[in-house]
This record gives C-alpha cells, structure tokens and sequence, in this order.
C-alpha cells in the first residue's frame, strides 16, 4: 500500500524516496511515487533518472513499474529454470512453495540452472506473482558452450551462446585453442562480465564444427555436466582388477557353469549383465535369471563406487556412450561374455503352468553363458529359422517363448498398462544421418518379461525380511488428470465405452477400445499423459504401470547405481548381516538418483532432437505425413509418421482466427470451420530447423 500523504508536501531528495520506500513496506508503483512528491514534468524526469541510478546500484529494485527495497521483500531461493520461450520460473527449495514465475528482464544475470535468491513482489495478485533474481549462489555452468560468429584480433573472437537461452555475447581468449573458425563450437570458462551483456571467456577446448553428429554429442554432454573422464584412482581401482574370476571367488557359490544360460541383447551390445534359461518342468517352469555381480567387485566407499554415485547411471548417445564403470569392468569382468567364467548373482524361481511363482532362491553363483545371442537371431529361431548358434538351444528358447507368453498374458490379467511405443533410434552411415523407430520383438519383449519377473522377485524377497534397499516405485496417477482424461474422451467415439472406474483396468480397458480405430494415437498419448514419473524410494508405494505390489531395480547394476545398492542389500542378507543403511540413507541417494536419471533422459530426448535436426537440414520445403501429438493456443505439434519426431505448426502461419478448446484438445477455425485435434493425420511443410533453438517448424500446405 502506498503510504499516507503527509499534511506537509516532501521534498524530492534520494533520502526522503528511500524513507518513503521504507514506510511503504511494499513495493511503489511510480505513480505514487510522482504523487508523493507532487511533481510536475520536470520533476518526473529528475525522479525517473533517480530511480534507474538506484536500481543500477542496486539500493532498490525494479518490479514491472514498481520499486520497492529488497529488505521490504519476501524472498525465495531456489534453481532458475528458464524456458526455451525466454521466460523464467523458479524452483523453490522448499517444495511447499510453487514456482515464481520471472521475466527475462528480471533475471539479474542468473542464467538456466543458477541457484538464486529472487524477491516477490507483493503488490501484485496473490495467484500470479512475479520475482525477480537479486542473488546468484552458484553458478550451475561451469562450462559455457558458444559459436564462434567472427575474430576480432589475434585470439580473441566475437561468440555468442549456442543456448539461445542465454541472450548474451562473449568475447573469447582462444591463446589455448588457436585457429577456430566461424561456426566451431567451443568450450569456454566465464571469467567475468565486462559490459552489460557481453562476458570474457576463456577457451578450454575446440568441440567441432556445429553440423558435425559428434560435435553436437559433446555439446550435449557438456551442457548436461555428463563426466567424459574417469578419475585416475576409478582408472587403477579397475586397472588392478583380475580379468578372469579366480577360484577363490567361486568359494561358497553355486556352480551354474553347465547350466545352459544364454545372453540376449541388441547387434552392438558388449556389456551383458543378464543371462537366462528356461526349463520345462512337470507342474511348470523353472526360470533362471543370472546378474553379473558388480558389487564383489566394487566395494562400498571405493573410488569406483564413488564415482559410479556420482554418475547415477550410464548416458547413451547415438555414437558413444558414457559408462557408469569403466570398460575394464562393464565391457570385461562384469560382461557374462560366453565360454567364460562370470560371478553371478541369480534369482532362481519355479512357475506354475499359468505363471504364478513359487518360493525364489537368491543366490551367489559361478556361471558360465553357453552362448551370445542377439534379438534378430532369438526371433529368427522362434520364427522357425534358427542359425548354427540357436538350433541346439531350440527347446530352451520354445520353453522361453511359452513362459514368456503367460508372464505377459498374467500381467494384462492384472491391469498392466502396455502401450509397446517403440523407442527412436540414430543411424549414421556414410555420414548420412537418419532418425527411425525402433523394430520391437517378441524377442525383446521375452527379455523384459524375465527381467520384470526377477526384479518383482527380490522385491518380494527382500520386502518380506524389511531390508532397506530402494524399490522402483510409480505412483498413482493425479485424480485431478484422470478426470479431466474421462472429460476429453467423452467428446470421442469411446463415449459409450467408458469405464465407470479409472483405475488401471480402466486405462487398459481404454486402451484396448480404441486399439484399431482412428483414435488409438490419441487415447494412448493422452493415457500417458496422465501417468507420473517412476523413480526410486526406500518406501514401497508399488508400481502403477506393471500392476506391481513391490517392484525394484535389479538386472542392471552395470549400468545402474540403484541396482548396485540392491545387490548389497541382498548380499548382506544372503550372508546372515544386518542391514547397513537406514532409511535416511538410502533416500537421500534416491533422491540423488532420481535427479541424475531425469538427467540422462533429458539429455538423450535432447540428442535426439538435434540428430532429427541434422537429418532434416537439407529436406526444407519437402511436403511431409504427420499426425498432430498436441495442441495449444498458439499452435499444434506434429509427429513425423516416418520419423519420431515433432515440430510446431504456429496458428500465426495459417490464414484463420482459431480458438483452442482444452477439453476438446483441438483448434476451431472462426472462418472455415477447420479444425485440428490430436491424432489427426495430415500433411505438413517443413518450413525451418534450428540447432541453436532445437526446434523444428512446419507449416501447412
């Protein structure tokens, strides 16, 4: 509120606007403030010029057209995060609080990912307020990645930032790296603003030319502080590791080595992690899951566990990968390569005839894989044309094949919601990029059956003996999303087909009604859209998705730290020990955890993104078939039916005032009538691409 008009007219003076500031308690909006003062058009001037001087200084600041001073604020910390529109929110550290939204002009220097401290202005309504940045704590950009536009002199050179998220320019001292040319990408160090909005750097490496694949990989791994390098005392740690098992580690193992377990993974896999083996026995099936074991490898508190923490999990790019272990361990000792002896942690379990489990043995083992199989070959002999490798492992892989069937059909039973969207793959070969769809087997889908069954295994397992190792858990949908859900499909074809419960038979229920028809893209998109992320806690809250009552990570501990800790827990109860870690423990890494897994997928959403780009570059103003995956006020998004990816149709390119209708989740022509709704097809232009926004524009025909 703006204070009370004194009976006495004050005088302008910085003393008095700074008392009056104070009095208020609230930021002023300058018409009140010119009012204070009574002042005429040359005043206003004097006081204008005042307020800019002191919002420079930094003794007050600036909120939209009000002023106030920072101690009069409420004050939030937390992390900026900025949009690829320009505009800012801020995450609250305290969870309690919701994100305080904050115009580009008010970032107050703080770039994407800054741990900040931002003031509320309070004179606005309580449902939107706004912030603005007064305090940067730490810098999240250690690394500053920028283009080089043109050189200025000798080693230095005129760059700007390839986030278009940061609306700056840097002038760069490359004495380190010498000779770039124009559109390198390089790797800077800030060393300090020099001017308002231009930053001195100093260059610590040469990534590549922009258009280059594995250029845009580093600069992917870069943006996301993804490490590259292992720490030398990781390097010796496995460096000193035997490359075989010795017989002394095979001391109180069970000896698996005749057992006819098998590996199955992709053409180019070499870290294997799990085997498998199947046997058809008189009331039903006995399945072995065999997992290489990490952990007698890695100790606790070791250099190699340290760091395996510190990355959470492995990163994959289209052209590299970045381990969680080094080669040495997750490509040699840990791989179940075939012929060789590999220490194994094995979850043993017999099936009834329609899948039910009976009582698992976990257990230490010695094994020795019979053979390395791909998908492509698993499915060939299941197809009825085995190769030299798979005739003699025939029988197993039927008994497989039926056990495989039944897990599956069990789980529908039970409301697993399976919509089997294939993943998007990069190619490159002769240097010619292209972005697909992924083939998916029944070959791979047998793999994730068994590896589903083991992790509901020792989930079980260890949950009944309350240990404490992290479940996988997937929390039920927001009641709030699953009703506006059944409001949108009352508008479709499903109308008459509703289930009168939205719980996970109700969504699958959906899902197969519109299995066929013209809408099946629609429903299953809008289906995962209800869905909230999977991650990790050491309180089991089940697993939505697979219709699970205890579920958890633990086939991957090569390429995943929570599977790690899984492995320990079990070992430790195996060996009659008691549990090591408490339940602050362990949800302090899962939380860490689950933050580096967001990491990774949005790192590889975002490589994928850039390779679409770069296959897309030389195909502009070629007509393309789509279908519309969303729709908003300003536009609608369409997915490429020949290669996953999506661009934006702007309304501002089409020739029709349109309303958009969220329930609806379409766009209405005022003028023709056209509309444009989710799981349309249509055909679209591709009118631009932009590395340096990583977005893809289309236009209509």
């Amino acid at each position: 509120m703006p204070p009370k008009k004194q009976a006495k007219q004050l005088k302008f003076s910085k003393k008095n606007l700074l008392a009056a500031l104070h009095q208020s308690g609230a930021p002023l909006r300058s018409k009140n403030i010119f009012d204070l003062f009574d002042a005429d058009a040359s005043l206003k001037k004097v006081i204008k010029s005042t307020l800019a001087q002191m919002v420079e200084s930094g003794e007050i600041v600036q909120m939209g057209k009000s002023y106030g001073l920072i101690d009069n604020l409420p004050r939030m910390t937390g992390t900026l995060d900025v949009r690829r529109s320009g505009v800012g929110y801020l995450i609250a550290d305290d969870r309690k609080q919701k994100d305080l939204f904050i115009h580009p002009n008010n970032f107050g220097g703080a770039w994407p990912g800054d741990k900040v401290v931002a003031v509320v202005d309070s004179s606005r309504k309580k449902d939107s307020p706004e912030g603005r940045v007064v305090e940067v704590l730490d810098r999240a950009t250690r690394e500053l990645l920028v283009r080089v536009s043109r050189r200025i002199h000798q080693d230095s050179y005129f760059c700007h930032p390839t986030d278009s998220r940061m609306p700056f320019y840097t002038v760069v001292d490359t004495s380190d790296v010498p000779n770039p040319e124009k559109g390198d990408i390089l790797s800077v160090a800030p060393v300090e603003e020099q001017e308002k909005g231009i930053w001195r750097c100093t260059a610590l490496r040469r990534l590549g030319e922009e258009r280059d694949l594995a250029t845009q990989e580093l600069l992917v791994k870069t943006g996301y502080s993804i490490p590259e390098v292992f720490p030398v005392p990781a390097l010796r740690q496995a460096e000193a590791l035997p490359d075989t098992p010795s017989p002394q580690d095979w001391a109180e193992r069970n000896d698996l080595r005749k057992l006819a377990l098998v590996t199955i993974d992709g053409e180019t896999a070499k870290d294997f992690d799990d085997a498998v083996y199947v046997e058809r026995q008189e009331n039903g099936y006995r399945l072995v899951v065999a997992i290489a074991d990490v952990a007698h490898y890695v100790p606790e508190g070791s250099p190699l566990d340290v760091e395996a923490l510190a990355r959470g999990n492995s990163y994959y790019f289209p052209l590299s990968v970045e381990p969680m272990f080094p080669e040495a361990l997750s490509n040699g000792l840990c791989s179940l390569r075939p012929k060789v002896a590999r220490l194994a942690m094995v979850v043993d379990t017999p099936y009834s005839m329609d899948g039910e489990p009976g009582a698992p043995r976990l257990y230490n083992a010695v094994i020795m894989s019979q053979a390395r199989l791909t998908y492509n070959q698993v499915q060939a002999a299941l197809d009825g044309t085995p190769d030299q490798d798979t005739a003699e492992l025939l029988p197993m892989l039927r008994d497989a094949e039926e056990l495989a069937k039944i897990f599956m059909k069990r789980r529908m039973d039970r409301g697993c919601l399976d919509f089997d969207i294939p993943e998007a793959q990069v190619r490159v070969i002769e240097d010619i990029i292209s972005v697909h769809a992924g083939t998916r087997l029944f070959s791979h889908r047998l793999i994730e059956e068994f590896m589903i069954a083991a992790n509901e295994r020792v989930a079980e397992y260890m949950g009944a003996r309350q240990r404490v190792f992290p479940y996988r858990i997937h929390p039920q949908p927001d009641e709030k999303k699953l009703e506006t859900l059944l409001r949108m499909l009352s508008h479709t074809s499903l109308v008459d087909r509703l289930p009168k419960e939205m719980n996970q038979m109700g969504l699958q229920h959906i899902s197969h009604a519109a299995k066929g028809t013209d809408i099946e893209y629609l429903v299953n998109r809008l289906i995962l859209r209800t869905m909230m992320q999977a991650q990790y806690s050491p309180e089991n809250d089940g697993h939505y998705g697979l219709a699970s009552v205890a579920y958890c990570h633990f086939t991957s501990p090569i390429r995943r730290y929570a599977d790690l800790l899984v492995h320990r827990s079990l070992k430790r109860l195996i060996a009659g020990e008691p549990e090591k870690m408490s339940m602050g423990d362990v949800q302090g890494i899962c939380e860490g955890l689950n933050a580096l897994e967001r990491k990774a997928m949005e790192a590889e959403r975002e490589i994928q993104k850039r390779s679409a780009i770069l296959a897309l570059e030389d195909r502009i103003g070629e007509e393309m078939r789509g279908v519309v995956s969303g729709v908003a006020d300003f536009g609608f998004w369409v997915e490429l039916l020949d290669m996953p990816v999506d661009g934006l149709v702007r309304l501002a390119t089409l020739d029709d005032f349109y309303v958009f209708d969220p329930e609806r989740q379409d766009l209405l022509g005022q003028r023709t009538g056209k509309t444009f709704a989710m799981g349309q097809t249509l055909n679209v232009v591709l009118e631009a691409v932009s590395l340096e926004r990583v977005e893809i524009n289309f236009t209509l025909p």
